[in-house]
């Protein structure tokens, strides 16, 4: 189980998920639709979970935020962060393929970067909300700091509310456990 902040704590939040609440053979396919309308709306769920949604207000939310929060997640986008730093510092006539992202933009939020590296990696759990926003810095290339030029300290103070909103409690536990 991932490492979640609940109302008490570390706590898992165990209440079971209406969509697969039926046994055997039936249990597997109704796991298997959440999933996959899990899959299809992720970028809408993610966003949803970024503005402070209740994961418990549907499985679809539920389920998107254990996967946000699992050590898996955490690591791919603590290597994400490690690896936008790295690359603003290779020098351009150096590097065999084009910079995609705003290296000023990287090299001035360098010191938020790392601390949030630090906390992805560490052994504190996360709050959903904190992993949905910082997912949205990495993958929305059309209006990211990261990838697009900005006010100097965009990227920075979007890194350090991210990392904030890690620790935030929330009125409900972000710990989804699916009976599987």
């Amino acid at each position: 189980m991932p490492n979640t902040i609940g109302p008490n704590g570390a706590q898992p939040y165990t209440k079971p998920l209406e969509s697969i609440s039926a046994r055997g053979s039936d249990r597997q396919a109704n796991l298997l639709r959440l999933r996959l309308r899990t899959g299809v709306h992720r970028g809408k769920l993610t966003r949803a979970l970024a503005e402070g949604a209740d994961p418990r207000e549907s499985d679809e939310l539920a389920l998107r935020a254990q996967k946000l929060t699992s050590d898996r997640s955490r690591k791919a986008l603590a290597r994400t962060l490690r690896r936008s730093i790295a690359e603003a510092y290779l020098p351009a006539h150096t590097r065999a393929r084009v910079s995609i992202i705003d290296r000023r933009g990287v090299l001035d939020a360098e010191s938020a970067i790392r601390a949030m590296v630090e906390r992805l990696l560490g052994p504190r759990p996360v709050h959903a909300q904190g992993m949905a926003m910082l997912e949205r810095i990495l993958t929305n290339a059309d209006s990211s700091p990261l990838y697009n030029r900005s006010r100097p300290g965009t990227l920075r103070q979007m890194i350090r509310a991210a990392t904030a909103a890690l620790d935030r409690q929330a009125a409900g536990s972000h710990e989804f456990a699916l009976a599987v």
